[in-house]
């Protein structure tokens, strides 16, 4: 019996352990692994539709949204993240020092969480208390799952998108530091306006 749930716990351990290393990337610098959720191969989607579609979900702490948030700024960068990822809650204090200073200029930063599916998950209200990451997290809906959040492979990955929601330059597997996503941002907000 003893032996049976040591192999068992080992099985586990070894599970989780296989898809930490498969989902969770740290890649730095400029030479970071670009992909593209799309599937457009690091070019501009050929497609005219939002990368995210049409959907309803929610936020973290409750709040409805839809594609329509993507409106209320000229560049949205949208970080994809798991709570079981540290590489994406590692970079998130300067995704948050990013999003207050770029606070009213047209830009802003989204996180879409990839494994928090309803609003309320402590884990996650944790990690972003404890990042100071205090910018909007939209949960997984099904909406989103059916499309493009539910396709990508590795997280972090971060999108860039425009007012109608459609992908801007490449999409960025991987966590990068805080000079870096600000030079992307300002070589992508000159695309936009």
């Amino acid at each position: 019996m003893r032996k049976g749930r040591w192999i068992t716990g080992i099985s586990i351990l070894a599970l989780a352990g296989m898809l930490f290393l498969t989902s969770c990337q740290k890649v730095e610098g400029p030479s970071d692994v670009e992909k593209d959720p799309a599937g457009t191969q690091g070019a501009k989607p050929q497609s005219e539709e939002a990368v995210f579609g049409t959907f309803v979900s929610q936020t973290v702490d409750g709040t409805e949204v839809t594609q329509d948030i993507f409106a209320e700024a000229d560049l949205t960068m949208v970080n994809i993240w798991g709570t079981f990822c540290g590489p994406c809650i590692a970079e998130m204090p300067e995704l948050g020092e990013l999003s207050r200073e770029y606070e009213g200029s047209g830009v802003r930063i989204i996180g879409m969480l990839c494994d928090v599916y309803e609003p309320g998950d402590e884990e996650a209200l944790e990690i972003i208390e404890a990042t100071e990451a205090d910018y909007m997290h939209i949960v997984a809906s099904d909406d989103l799952m059916k499309g493009n959040l539910g396709a990508v492979q590795a997280v972090p990955t971060t999108v860039f998108v425009d007012k109608e929601g459609k992908q801007v330059g490449k999409a960025y597997s991987g966590a990068t530091d805080k000079e870096t996503w600000k030079q992307r941002i300002e070589e992508l907000r000159e695309e936009v306006q």
